[in-house]
């Protein structure tokens, strides 16, 4: 068999993998900047990154992006790093029965999550103004709609974090702790010279992935508060929501589809090159 027939064969077998890339990625990525520099008459403009300019609505979906962001960061690494590291360290044994617990929200699906939110915050039935005998309307006040989206939303998602740390801690080989404890380390001296070093890779993928996650929140808003109350929780990706399937602009919507994924990438190439994963990865010396 000649180079020319196993290129072929090569070719047959990719085909499939070839066409679904180029129907469902390369096709929406086209249509997305067709319409995205389309005026509503279908001829090419920039009318519609012109409107971004004068749209008040976007410059608060951005303002609740970046509040939305922050706090959900903060939130689910942090407690998801913690857990990790507590969770590895401990011996007993109900350990299985801990992590076990831990992967549950994982199993579940998000609009079940978020109907399951919007019962436990009901300000009629809801255990949670019941317990604390008050009536605060969680979802429904100004002041507190967004930080109730953030708790939900953490605790829907710091079982991934935990999950890539947790994995990442395993892997650290037991000679270093071994050869740290014959040194004299202290249990601190251990956890920052060698376990954090160790895990650094794992955390920043951890990091962008459930950053990235977070950015692409959308199903929390919708069941939850569907932008309201105003538009105190309009984060990006509901707003683009809205534009398309409410207000049937979809040129717009494009447009502002591609400004979401412009602020990914750049995002993403920020946090690349601020912590050199590449190196850690073996990509780049």
């Amino acid at each position: 068999m000649n180079r020319n027939q196993v290129i072929k064969i090569g070719l047959v077998f990719a085909a499939p993998l070839i066409i679904y890339f180029l129907i469902f990625f390369i096709y929406p990525i086209y249509l997305l900047f067709k319409y995205s520099f389309t005026s509503a008459s279908g001829a090419f403009s920039f009318i519609n990154f012109e409107n971004m300019i004068r749209d008040p609505i976007l410059y608060d979906s951005l303002i609740n992006t970046l509040y939305y962001f922050i706090g959900s960061v903060a939130v689910q690494f942090s407690a998801g790093f913690i857990a990790a590291v507590i969770l590895n360290s401990y011996t007993g044994r109900l350990k299985n029965a801990f992590r076990s617990i831990l992967y549950i929200p994982l199993t579940i699906s998000p609009i079940v999550i978020a109907l399951m939110w919007l019962i436990i915050f009901n300000p009629t039935y809801g255990p949670v103004d019941y317990m604390l005998d008050m009536n605060l309307n969680w979802l429904g006040s100004m002041n507190l709609a967004m930080p109730t989206i953030i708790l939900a939303n953490a605790w829907e998602y710091i079982p991934f974090v935990f999950l890539i740390i947790y994995a990442g801690l395993q892997s650290v080989p037991k000679q270093y702790y071994e050869a740290a404890s014959i040194d004299g380390m202290s249990r601190f001296q251990t956890f920052r010279y060698i376990t954090l070093p160790s895990i650094r890779p794992i955390m920043i993928i951890a990091f962008l992935l459930n950053s990235i996650g977070i950015l692409q929140g959308f199903t929390l808003v919708y069941v939850l508060t569907n932008g309201g109350p105003g538009f105190s929780t309009y984060i990006l990706s509901f707003y683009i929501y809205k534009v398309a399937f409410t207000y049937f602009n979809l040129n717009y919507a494009s447009a502002l589809s591609l400004l979401f994924l412009v602020i990914i990438g750049i995002y993403v190439y920020a946090i690349l090159k601020l912590s050199s994963v590449e190196k850690y990865l073996g990509i780049k010396k």
